[in-house]
């Protein structure tokens, strides 16, 4: 008896072979002026950035001795040097990563000091669309943090002070 198990083994690969290698092929186009106008889409663009490390936050919030927040539309700043508000503000940086929106502009730096020397600075996004953290390392966006809620509430209790005193 032959064995005709090569002839079925055979016809089907060469079956895939003629319908992987013909067929239809469709002409590419470039998108035409008016079509890709007409497409443009509103939608903000965010991006992410991930979430600062564990071990980081814990190094700034165990060693940090003086931050300084530089606003900067508003004739204001702030230093804080006492332990016990330091580790409050540090407290301010959520776990979460920030969905970071290129709209939205920073009111202010962060700059986390050990003594005299650079930790790490951030830039600061509060306004009713963005609250958030962009950490710089490296003169570069590395990391993206939300505002905690404690956070948000602290910065609109400061940001009001702050309005009141300049209209008096």
């Amino acid at each position: 008896m032959k064995n005709y198990f090569p002839l079925p083994l055979l016809m089907l690969l060469t079956l895939f072979l003629f319908s992987s290698c013909g067929g239809k092929k469709e002409e590419k186009k470039g998108m035409d002026k008016d079509k890709m106008w007409a497409t443009k889409s509103n939608e903000v663009k965010v991006s992410t950035l991930p979430s600062i490390t564990f071990e980081e936050m814990k190094a700034i919030y165990e060693d940090c001795d003086f931050i300084d927040i530089i606003f900067y539309n508003v004739e204001f700043s702030m230093s804080v040097n006492n332990k016990s508000n330091i580790q409050k503000m540090v407290g301010f940086v959520s776990t979460n990563a920030a969905q970071v929106n290129p709209a939205c502009k920073a009111m202010g730096r962060i700059f986390f000091q050990k003594n005299g020397a650079l930790m790490i600075e951030a830039d600061m996004y509060y306004d009713d669309q963005c609250q958030y953290f962009v950490f710089q390392k490296n003169g570069k966006n590395a990391y993206a943090n939300d505002i905690t809620p404690e956070g948000q509430a602290y910065f609109a209790r400061i940001f009001s002070q702050v309005k009141v005193e300049s209209t008096q």
